[in-house]
């Protein structure tokens, strides 16, 4: 089962923005010889409770050695994802423009008032909690 589609000329222009350079190992290699390797959950669940509707994350770019290693040895799903973190800001942003992916504006979580939550921990003398913003 695959989860990441995507044009041949797109999976082109995705392979050069890496510029042959696993993501694993960190080597270079000729662009050729680099597959993009679908990232699937170790369990099904694991899918639906994370999900992210942003392509780039669906995927790693891999060496054949690395490729045949991850299917061999599997990396856990979440040190896969921990890999596409690692993405430098630059190459995420190109690699959403490539897939034509426009994530959504940043919107605060519901309403709360500064004031207070400072006032709650300081009448729990936990200001520390508050410093290290929990």
């Amino acid at each position: 089962m695959t989860t990441f589609l995507t044009s041949r000329e797109k999976k082109a222009k995705i392979i050069a923005l890496f510029s042959g350079r696993c993501e694993w190992c960190d080597r270079r290699y000729p662009v050729r010889a680099l597959v993009l390797h679908d990232i699937v959950p170790d369990t099904p669940g694991e899918m639906s409770m994370h999900p992210s509707p942003d392509p780039q994350k669906h995927f790693l770019h891999l060496c054949p050695t690395c490729h045949r290693d991850l299917h061999h040895i599997p990396l856990p799903w979440n040190l896969q994802k921990d890999l596409v973190r690692a993405r430098p800001m630059a190459l995420r942003k190109a690699l959403r423009e490539v897939l034509g992916y426009v994530p959504p504006p940043y919107e605060a979580p519901g309403d709360f008032d500064p004031a207070e939550i400072y006032e709650e921990c300081f009448s729990l003398r936990s200001l520390d909690l508050f410093r290290a913003g929990g």
